[in-house]
């Protein structure tokens, strides 16, 4: 073989990697755009402030976003929203559409997006392999700082919060309902179930709060159904208790015995073909609970009109989560 040709056949082979290469590229970036990305929402125009703070808590600097009404009441009511893993105060706070700032500026309420150490929360479960679960770092200490300080800054009620939570954020909103009961107006957990007794470092609930849940049946990450929490199969944190044995939970520690009023919401999200069905329990002089279950629905925030990252599943837009989750919230104290 002549050196010439030796040197044409490098060159093809060089260019055959180099079109593999390519195409492999090409590909990544395609499941990755479909998979992963997510449009941004529209940014809303609001008549209040945003801002960053931070905070000392023990030894350490905590920080939060959160947005107050230019015209808000003293002993206005406060949100507290948590977020989930690997996110932080102000991803959630996008990921919600921007929804509970214009409900704050419609009603009259300060919202606060504290950041998780290190992007995650220490919850009640065993074994959740979050770094503030290892370093068992006192983030019921830091929402109620947070509280305190949004007191001091522009007067909103510092006896009584509502907290929501998604997710890692979610399974934290268990724990303050816990461990502060009586500290909380109401709360609301999105794809998160309760940790089985076994699983649980928090002692049991025995005290009513409104309690609102929402679900998608097909969650990758905390099954509907109950039984071990991954990350897409890696990372296990936990086993849980089924999306329906959590509604009964709550139902149960609130004293109600009845069956709930069930609905199917209207349907006007045909791309999906997810379905939301509504479950209300509520008896006089008890604090009710409203469960929602997205059939066919993953571990996302449904909304109107903002869409997550496919991996995580269908995303509902039957259900706009921030106006159902403000609205019972409203209904069960009666501040609307």
């Amino acid at each position: 073989m002549s050196g010439k040709n030796v040197i044409s056949g490098g060159r093809r082979a060089a260019l055959a990697v180099v079109v593999v290469i390519a195409t492999l590229a090409t590909t990544a970036l395609g499941l990755y755009g479909y998979l992963v990305w997510t449009p941004a929402p529209a940014v809303p125009v609001l008549s209040g402030q945003v801002f960053s703070t931070s905070l000392a808590v023990g030894d350490r600097e905590r920080s939060y976003t959160a947005y107050v009404p230019a015209r808000l009441a003293p002993g206005a009511p406060l949100l507290v929203v948590l977020h989930g893993s690997f996110e932080d105060g102000a991803a959630i706070r996008r990921n919600t559409g921007y929804g509970f700032d214009v409900l704050a500026d419609r009603h009259g309420f300060a919202v606060a997006y504290p950041d998780g150490y290190e992007q995650g929360w220490n919850d009640c479960r065993r074994v959740a392999a979050t770094p503030a679960r290892r370093e068992n770092v006192d983030d019921a200490g830091f929402v109620r700082a947070l509280v305190a300080d949004l007191h001091g800054r522009h007067g909103v009620d510092d006896t009584r919060f509502f907290a929501a939570g998604y997710s890692n954020g979610g399974q934290m909103v268990f724990r303050l309902a816990s461990e502060m009961p009586d500290r909380l107006a109401g709360i609301a957990a999105v794809s998160a179930n309760l940790p089985v007794a076994e699983d649980s470092s928090c002692a049991p609930m025995t005290t009513s709060v409104p309690v609102l849940t929402m679900a998608g049946t097909a969650d990758p990450i905390s099954p509907f159904r109950g039984g071990e929490v991954t990350i897409f199969g890696f990372s296990p944190r936990g086993r849980v208790m089924s999306a329906d044995d959590t509604a009964r939970t709550f139902v149960r520690v609130n004293g109600m015995t009845g069956a709930p009023v069930a609905r199917a919401l209207a349907h006007r999200d045909g791309a999906t073909g997810t379905v939301v069905r509504e479950a209300v329990y509520r008896e006089p002089g008890k604090a009710p609970v409203v469960q929602y279950t997205i059939e066919g629905g993953g571990h996302v925030i449904p909304t109107e009109h903002h869409r997550y990252a496919r991996i995580m599943g269908p995303t509902s837009h039957d259900l706009d989560a921030p106006t159902a989750i403000w609205d019972f919230f409203a209904s069960a104290t009666g501040i609307g």
